[in-house]
Formats: C-alpha cells, sequence, structure tokens
C-alpha cells in the first residue's frame, strides 16, 4: 500500500531527532548492503520564458528492512546574478506539482491532490 505524504504531513508527525535517527539507521544499512538509493535526476524542459525551465526531480531507495520510498518534485526555476554570484531560483511552492503545462505558472496543486 502506498502511503502519499506532502511537506505538511511531514511536519506534523516528524521531529528532527526521528529524522536524524532514521537516517543514521538508513546510512548504515547502505554501508552495509542492506539499502540501495538513486541519486536524484533533475529533467530540464525550457517555458516560453525566457530563462525559466520546468524542472522535475525524482529519486528512489529501499532497504532490507522492509521499505521502499520515492521522493517527487515538480518546479519551474531560473538563475539570476547576487553580488556578483550567480543563484538558482524556484519560483514553485514546495510540494507543487504542475497539472498538464509546465509553462502554466497558475495551474499547479499540492502533492496529494489538495489545491492551494
Amino acid at each position: 500500500m502506498a502511503l502519499l505524504l506532502n511537506n505538511d504531513d511531514m511536519q506534523r508527525v516528524l521531529t528532527a531527532r526521528m529524522t536524524r535517527e532514521a537516517l543514521q539507521v538508513a546510512y548504515r544499512d547502505l554501508a552495509n548492503g542492506e539499502a540501495v538509493c538513486r541519486p536524484r535526476i533533475d529533467v530540464r524542459i525550457p517555458t516560453p520564458t525566457a530563462g525559466q525551465c520546468y524542472q522535475w526531480g525524482s529519486m528512489e531507495g529501499g532497504s532490507t528492512a522492509g521499505y521502499f520510498a520515492i521522493r517527487m518534485k515538480s518546479d519551474v526555476v531560473y538563475e539570476q546574478e547576487y553580488n556578483g554570484v550567480r543563484t538558482q531560483k524556484i519560483c514553485r511552492p514546495p510540494g507543487s506539482i504542475l497539472r498538464s503545462d509546465p509553462a502554466d505558472q497558475n495551474s499547479h496543486r499540492r502533492a496529494g491532490g489538495a489545491d492551494q
């Protein structure tokens, strides 16, 4: 059975301590060959707005302890320069998913399906 959680769900049920403890176990399992993970892969598609790209990212991991997880994210990103340093800006709220048109700035919804 799949359990879909968005950022708000995670803030309600996880503490920083719980997260650190889970990461310690996961990294130990990874080092012992009992877990696997795939680095995040981002796919960028240009939008009609100059300098902006739609970006889809995902990563997965699982363990012999009985779990498999996937993280998916959907953003429109752009770069800007600040004091001579190039920075990347993400202009989508965390957890947003675009419906069908990656270039449509007004067509998004929160992970889990609830409109913002």
